[in-house]
Formats: C-alpha cells, sequence, structure tokens
C-alpha cells in the first residue's frame, strides 16, 4: 500500500464521522419539531444554522492551513465536531441546539479546504480523479450510516442519544488523523516555484464560473439529504426507523458513483478531453432524476420506488464531485490551492443557506415536498451552464489554468 491509499483512507474515515454528525438532525428533525413545536420552515432553519457557519469557515480555514499547516487545522476540526456532537445532545432548548449546530458548523468547515488540499498534494496526476472519488465517498458512507442508525437509535433511545453517541466515532477520527496524516511540504520550499499572490484565486472568472455551478449541486444536496426521511414519510412510510433506511440509499449511492465519475474523469483526461463536460452532464442527469421524485412524491408512489429515484439521484449527484475536486488542482497553482478550495465550497456552500429553510417553506405552503424537488431541478440545470461556460466555453477540451505571476492563462499540458 502506497502512502496516499493511507491517506485517502485516512480521509474517508474523517469524512463518515463528520457526515454521521451532520446528517443525524435529519432523521431526528421529526420528533425535535415535536418537543419543541416547530413549523417544517424552523426546522429546516435549524438544519441551515449549521451551514452559516460551515460557510462562514472555508475560505479562512483555507488561508490558514495554506499559511499555518493542514495537519493541525484538520486534527482540531474533527475534534470539534466530536465535542459539539457531544453538547448537541444536551440542549435544552430552541435557541442552544442552534448554537450548538452553529458550533459544528464552525468545526467541519475548517476541515473540507485542507483536506481536499492534503489529497491533491499526494495523489499522483494521473490518479487525481479517482483519489478525489476515492476519499470522498467518506461522505456517502457517513451519510448512510449516520441516517439509518440515527433513526433506530432516535426511536430507541431518543434522539439525544443520536448526538451522544456520535461523538466518540469523531474523536476516534481525530486521533487517526493525528497519527497518520504528515504536513505537506509547502510548494514554496521548492527553488523552482514562484511566489504566487492569493488575489489571483479571486480575480480569476474561470474560479467564479466553477464556484457559482456547485451551488446548484450543493442546494439539491441538501434538499434531498435534510428532507428524505420526511419525504418518506409523506408518501405514507410511518416508522422513523424504516423512513431512514429508505433514506440512507442516497448516501450508499456515493460509492459507485464517486469511484466510477472518477474513473471516467481520469480517462477523459488521458484522451486530452477536460472535466467540466462530464460534471454538467451527471448535473442534468440528477437534474431528471429529482423531477421524479418530485413526481413521485405527488403521486404517492411506492416506497421502494422512490427509494430507487434517490439511489439514482445520489449516484449522478456525488458522482459530481470526483471531476469537480480533480481539475481545481490543474487549473490553479498550489501555493494558493487551499485558498481556492476555501473560496470554491465558501460560493457552494450559500446554496445550502437556502435550501433546507425554503424546502420546509414550500412544504408548509403547497402541504407537499414535490414543488421543493422541482425547483432543485431547476436549480441543476442553471448549474450545469455554468460549469460548461468555463474556458475553454461549451467545448470538450481541457481547462485554463491560471498562471503565475498574473500572466495570461495557458492550457494544462
Amino acid at each position: 500500500m502506497k502512502y496516499y491509499h493511507k491517506i485517502w483512507l485516512v480521509m474517508v474515515f474523517g469524512w463518515v464521522t463528520n457526515y454521521m454528525v451532520r446528517n443525524g438532525l435529519s432523521p431526528v428533525l421529526i420528533p425535535i419539531m415535536d418537543e419543541f413545536g416547530l413549523s417544517h420552515a424552523e426546522a429546516g432553519f435549524l438544519a441551515t444554522a449549521f451551514f452559516y457557519s460551515y460557510t462562514m469557515m472555508q475560505l479562512p480555514a483555507g488561508n490558514l492551513g495554506d499559511r499555518l499547516g493542514k495537519k493541525t487545522i484538520v486534527v482540531l476540526a474533527a475534534l470539534g465536531w466530536a465535542i459539539s456532537s457531544l453538547v448537541t445532545g444536551m440542549a435544552r432548548s430552541f435557541v442552544w441546539l442552534l448554537a450548538f449546530r452553529f458550533m459544528t458548523g464552525m468545526a467541519q468547515g475548517s476541515y473540507f479546504s485542507n483536506d481536499r488540499t492534503i489529497i491533491a498534494a499526494y495523489t499522483p496526476k494521473e490518479k487525481m480523479g479517482i483519489g478525489q472519488g476515492v476519499s470522498f465517498t467518506g461522505l456517502g458512507i457517513g451519510m448512510a450510516v449516520g441516517v439509518s442508525l440515527a433513526g433506530v437509535i432516535a426511536q430507541t433511545l431518543g434522539w439525544r442519544w443520536v448526538f451522544y453517541l456520535y461523538s466518540l466515532p469523531a474523536l476516534a477520527a481525530a486521533l487517526v488523523l493525528l497519527k497518520v496524516v504528515k504536513e505537506p511540504p509547502r510548494p514554496s520550499e521548492s527553488a523552482h516555484q514562484e511566489r504566487v499572490p492569493y488575489r489571483l484565486v479571486f480575480q480569476h472568472k474561470d474560479i467564479w464560473l466553477y464556484s457559482l455551478g456547485g451551488i446548484a449541486a450543493i442546494y439539491v444536496l441538501w434538499v434531498l439529504a435534510t428532507w428524505a426521511p420526511a419525504m418518506f414519510q409523506e408518501i405514507g412510510v410511518k416508522e422513523l426507523a424504516l423512513a431512514s433506511t429508505y433514506s440512507s440509499l442516497l448516501g450508499i449511492a456515493a460509492v459507485p458513483g464517486l469511484l466510477l465519475a472518477g474513473w471516467f474523469s481520469d480517462w477523459m483526461v488521458r484522451r486530452g478531453k477536460g472535466r467540466k463536460a462530464q460534471i454538467a452532464g451527471q448535473m442534468l442527469l440528477t437534474s431528471i432524476c429529482v423531477a421524479l421524485i418530485g413526481m413521485a412524491i405527488q403521486g404517492r408512489a411506492s416506497p421502494w420506488v422512490l427509494a430507487a429515484l434517490f439511489f439514482l439521484a445520489g449516484f449522478f449527484f456525488w458522482g459530481i464531485w470526483a471531476p469537480t475536486y480533480a481539475l481545481l488542482p490543474e487549473m490553479v497553482p498550489p501555493q494558493v490551492l487551499g485558498t481556492a478550495y476555501g473560496l470554491i465550497n465558501t460560493v457552494h456552500f450559500t446554496g445550502s443557506l437556502v435550501a433546507p429553510w425554503l424546502t420546509g417553506l414550500i412544504k408548509d405552503i403547497t402541504l407537499s415536498f414535490a414543488w421543493g424537488a422541482y425547483i432543485a431541478a431547476i436549480v441543476s440545470v442553471v448549474g450545469a451552464v455554468f460549469f460548461l461556460a468555463i474556458k475553454p466555453s461549451f467545448r470538450l477540451g481541457p481547462e485554463h489554468r491560471i498562471a503565475l505571476g498574473g500572466l495570461p492563462t495557458a492550457e494544462r499540458g
């Protein structure tokens, strides 16, 4: 086993515990609504509280990682979400619950931009797509495990025990990261590397197209990930544990989706093509699946039909991220890569600031989640157009790279 394989696996474990804590909320939203007397819109706002701090932390955490070191940030982040999960279970009012989920978002928001940079530093360039894909499967696995177990735990022990128990694997992740991860060598240590000003990341049009396109994918993810158990309950699945089990298929789909998309993305690059067309294509297929989910909810389809559609939607939208995160190191100099990851994820997660709350509000108004799904499908189409506009616009050729020192961009070699 190569060292980069170990890095992939360690990051998978980190993401599993991350998404267990993050998605443990979704199955227990209904019990929390009952305990605190919340509407669907208010419950959606509770889910959104996490994303305000998560989004806020992306850019500063990425920049701190570039300046101070990435290993320290990822270890402290995992320790942070272990502690915040524990205290979430102790919340005795809606205000405290909001505060502790905000705290969870701050911890988890520090992880992504440094984790992706560590993966990019140790993964061979010819395996970047599959490396970003494999290491990102932890999100789907964590979602599947977190959602399915949370339903069972909440039904037997109460919703607070979900967060008590989920703090334990998170603590283990912090210890494993501390032991295994080595700080990547800084690019400036290489004599041939030029100094790259951080402003290049913020001034480049293609980075902003990339960032805006990702908003749609994150919006779709958190419409489905937040409300999946409630959607199954809307079509007649009464038991919370069973609704959560069906919903876990959304996360399970990440494993084949990311692995196949990452492999295909590398295959395309080896043949002189870019990655953005694949990203846009998967967003369009996601849009079709999400629209069908809306129709299934509206028509009160069989739970197995809805579960199959959730799996397909998950397969396509999880697969978006393998080529997406493999593309950024090919566009951005390594000296500012952490900052770039922080910027794009800050913009991407503005979609999560709207998705849970807006979908809950639509449910309150229309008495159905169907229209929430239809709107998510439209948003996904718009995102695909942004990705296709990255240079060379609406073509299959390799994307352009930000040149050092502000020189004109050149195509990836």
